[in-house]
Formats: structure tokens, sequence, C-alpha cells
């Protein structure tokens, strides 16, 4: 497994996308401080979370039922944070981010989200939000087509769904190699984070508070994970935020 080492950051995420035809000028799509009222760029999946905006950003907290106190209500306590936007072609995006909890869970960030297609899962998520209250793990990987990176006990780039319209796995369930090893946030620490996404390869740096020097620096070929697949690449489609149960995080500054 290749190592890699990762610092806390959560409050700042960005999304860049080049206009047609000028490869090399990017322009600035969103900018959201996260210090004013959230619902102005995001939505929710998940009732059970709690959402606070302040000088210092925006904090997200997933609900407080572990897998271990309750499988079954476990699955409604994670939640998940949307951008009212789609985006499309290459992106880049950043954020910064800290941690508030002491304990377990994973955090993911969802690249240019859509739905399979198939009735009753629109292209366009939102459509089907109600089908999300509950927002289990498996509606998202086997109903989404995405990118998604996971913080976790490990770093993982992922391509959903992970299975076929027949319902046939795809080749390690959508994981493009390697995991990553890092060393794993601590309450208070915090990190900016930056993801490039130009196919077929996706770029992962993250920086502890000097920005100086990246802590992780990665870049996945994605090629092998989109053999097969229709549509080949992720294109375009929403930015999402998702915190299993018990995570607690702070954000800021997304743009």
């Amino acid at each position: 497994m290749k190592r890699a080492r990762l610092l806390p950051v959560f409050g700042v995420l960005w999304c860049l996308l080049a206009p047609a035809g000028v490869a090399d000028e990017p322009r600035v799509l969103l900018e959201d401080p996260m210090t004013g009222d959230w619902r102005d760029n995001w939505f929710l999946d998940g009732k059970e979370a709690t959402l606070r905006n302040g000088d210092d950003g925006l904090y997200f907290a997933a609900g407080t039922i572990a897998k271990w106190h309750d499988a079954e209500k476990y699955h409604a306590h994670h939640a998940v944070l949307w951008t009212k936007k789609e985006f499309s072609g290459d992106i880049r995006i950043s954020f910064e981010m800290t941690r508030k909890d002491e304990g377990g869970g994973a955090t993911l960030l969802y690249i240019q989200a859509r739905g399979v297609g198939r009735p009753p899962y629109a292209k366009d998520i939102r459509e089907w939000s109600n089908l999300r209250e509950v927002p289990q793990m498996s509606k998202y990987y086997t109903y989404m087509d995405l990118l998604s990176i996971s913080i976790r006990e490990d770093l993982r780039l992922r391509r959903y769904p992970w299975k076929d319209k027949d319902g046939n796995s795809y080749p390690e369930n959508g994981l493009v190699e390697p995991k990553l090893d890092y060393r794993e946030m601590a309450p208070g620490d915090s990190y900016f984070v930056v993801v490039e996404k130009r196919n077929p390869r996706l770029t992962l740096h993250m920086y502890g508070p000097d920005r100086k020097k990246p802590e992780v620096e990665h870049t996945w070929d994605m090629t092998k994970a989109s053999e097969g697949r229709d549509p080949q690449w992720i294109q375009e489609g929403r930015i999402g935020i998702r915190h299993m149960a018990t995570r607690q995080l702070v954000y800021k500054n997304f743009k």
C-alpha cells in the first residue's frame, strides 16, 4: 500500500472551470465563505445533521448514532451537503477543514455527481432528494455516477456506481488503485485540500496550516475504472461533502 501523509483541513472548497477553448485560464464558478446562510448555495441529504454558520465557517455535524449503537438507525445519521449548482468539464476543487469530533466516522468528497438516469434515479439528483432522507450509502454507490475521495483509515478514490445496470460488479467495485496510508486527523487539526480532475487523471494535494509542502501528493489514473462505462468519464454534476455518522467538521471559504 502506498504511503502518504495527511493533515486535517476543513473549511474551504473551490471550483474552477476552463472556459471553452481556453485551456489555461480557469474561471471561478462559485464563491462561498460559508459564514452566511448555508442554504444560499447548498442543500442537504439527511435529517439528523446539524448545520450552523459562524465567523469561523460552517459547522457541519452528522447524527450521533454510531453503527455499534444501532446498526439500523445508523443509516439515518449520515449526511451529505450538496452544491445547488452543477459543474461541467475539468474542475479544480479546494477546501479547508477543521476537525471537531473525537470519535470515528469518515468524510467523503463527491465530485460531479449525477443520477444513473433510470427511473426514479434521474440525472438531476435533486429530483429524487426525497429518496435520500435516509442517506444510506447503497443509494449513492448504486444509483449515482460520480467520483468519491474517501478520508478514513486510508485515502481511497472510487468511481460510482459500483455495479452496472444488470447488477454486475465493476472491477474492484470501482476502486482506483492505490489506497494511500496517511496520518489521520486529530481533533482540532486544520488542513487545506486541493483536488484537480482532468480526465483521465485526478490529483489530490493536502497541506498543513503553512500551506508550503503538501503532506499528501498523489495522482490517480482513472482509465481502467472507466472501461466499459456509459458514460465513460465523469463530466458534470454537483459537488458533495459526505459525513458518515458522528463526523463533525468546520468548513469555510468555498470558492
